[in-house]
C-alpha cells in the first residue's frame, strides 16, 4: 500500500468518526466538528488540486 493511500484511508476514517461525533453531540459540537473535518478534507486533497492546476 503507497503511502498515499495510508493518508487517504487515515483521513477518511478521521472524518467518519467526526461524523459520528457530530451525530451523538448534537448541534453543540457541530461549531468544532465542521471545522475540523474541513480543514482535514483540505489537507488531504489539497496536494491533488494543485496537481490538476498544472
Amino acid at each position: 500500500m503507497s503511502a498515499d493511500a495510508k493518508r487517504k484511508y487515515g483521513s477518511t476514517m478521521v472524518l467518519i468518526i467526526l461524523g459520528i461525533f457530530a451525530l451523538y453531540g448534537g448541534a453543540g459540537w457541530l461549531l468544532v466538528l465542521v471545522p475540523a473535518a474541513v480543514v482535514i478534507w483540505y489537507a488531504t486533497s489539497g496536494a491533488d488540486f494543485k496537481r490538476s492546476r498544472n
